[in-house]
C-alpha cells in the first residue's frame, strides 16, 4: 500500500486554501522571472509551504501553480510565452523531484502505474505531475510520450503495470488516443487492464470515451491518482479475500472481515 494516504482535505484545490495563497503569488512571480535559478524554486517548496505537510503536497502545488498561471493566461494578465516557459520549468522540477522522491526504491511489491499520451500530444506537463505524484506516494511509476508508445517499451510498460492514465486535452488527436487505447488493449488481453483518462479533450468527449469503455474521468492530477489508490486498494483487498476464503466488507472505519 501507499505510504502516505491521500487526504480529503486537498479536494478542492490549494487555490482554495487560504495558507497556500501568499505562496502561490510569490512561486508565480519568481516562475516568471527569468532569472530565477531551477535551485531556487526548489528551495521554496522545501522551505516556504506550510511545514508539516505530506511531501506530496509539494507536487498539488506544482499542479495549482499550472492551473493558475492557465488562468492568468486567458484574464490576459500573462503572455503565451511566459506561460510556455513556465510551463516548461515546471516539468524541469517535476524531473528533479522524481528522482528524489524515488530514492530509496520501491520494493517489488509496489503498485505500478504507467502515464501515457497519443502521439502527437505536446501538452506533457500534467502527465509528469501524475507520475510524481505516484512518486511521492511509494508506487513505481514510468512515463511514456507519444512517440514511445511505438516502440517495445509501451509492450513492457503495459505488462507490468496495474494500471493506466493517459493525458489528452488536444482534441484532434481523438484518432490517436483510440489507437493507443485499442494498443493497450491488445497487449494486456484478455485481462482488463483499468484506464484513467483525464485533460481538457478527455472532460469535452465524455460520450466518446464512455463508448470506447473507459473506466473513469478525472479533472485534476490529485482525482486521478485518487481513483488509482483506492481501485488499487480494493484489488488488494479482493485478493486477499479470494485467498482466505472470507468476504471482506469495507466501511469508512476499516475492513470487516466476515467468515464464512
Amino acid at each position: 500500500m501507499t505510504a502516505e494516504k491521500l487526504s480529503t482535505r486537498y479536494d478542492r484545490g490549494l487555490e482554495h486554501d487560504r495558507l497556500y495563497e501568499k505562496a502561490l503569488t510569490d512561486f508565480r512571480s519568481l516562475l516568471l522571472n527569468p532569472r530565477t535559478r531551477l535551485a531556487s524554486l526548489l528551495a521554496f517548496l522545501e522551505h516556504q509551504l506550510p511545514q508539516g505537510r505530506p511531501r506530496y503536497v509539494q507536487v498539488l502545488f506544482l499542479e495549482t501553480t499550472a492551473r493558475l498561471l492557465g488562468r492568468d493566461w486567458v484574464d490576459d494578465s500573462c503572455d503565451f510565452i511566459d506561460v510556455t516557459i513556465a510551463t516548461a520549468r515546471l516539468q524541469e522540477m517535476a524531473t528533479c523531484l522524481s528522482d528524489r522522491f524515488r530514492e530509496p526504491p520501491c520494493g517489488p511489491q509496489a503498485p505500478n502505474a504507467l502515464i501515457l499520451t497519443p502521439k502527437g500530444e505536446q501538452h506533457t506537463l500534467m502527465p509528469h505531475l501524475i507520475g510524481l505524484l505516484f512518486d511521492s506516494l511509494r508506487w513505481s511509476s514510468q512515463v511514456l510520450d507519444g512517440h514511445a508508445t511505438k516502440t517495445r517499451l509501451l509492450s513492457r510498460a503495459v505488462d507490468a503495470a496495474d494500471i493506466v492514465c493517459i493525458g489528452w486535452s488536444n482534441i484532434r488527436l481523438a484518432g490517436e488516443f483510440k489507437t493507443l487505447v485499442q494498443d493497450v488493449r491488445k497487449l494486456r488481453s484478455p485481462h482488463k487492464l483499468p484506464l484513467v483518462v483525464g485533460g481538457a479533450a478527455a472532460l469535452e468527449s465524455v460520450d466518446f470515451l464512455v463508448g470506447l469503455g473507459i473506466d473513469c474521468i478525472c479533472d485534476s492530477v490529485y482525482s486521478a491518482v485518487r481513483i488509482c489508490d483506492s481501485y488499487y486498494e480494493l484489488e488488494r483487498i479482493s485478493r486477499q479475500a479470494h485467498a482466505s476464503g472470507r468476504t471482506a466488507v469495507v466501511t469508512p472505519s476499516g475492513i470487516d472481515w466476515l467468515t464464512p
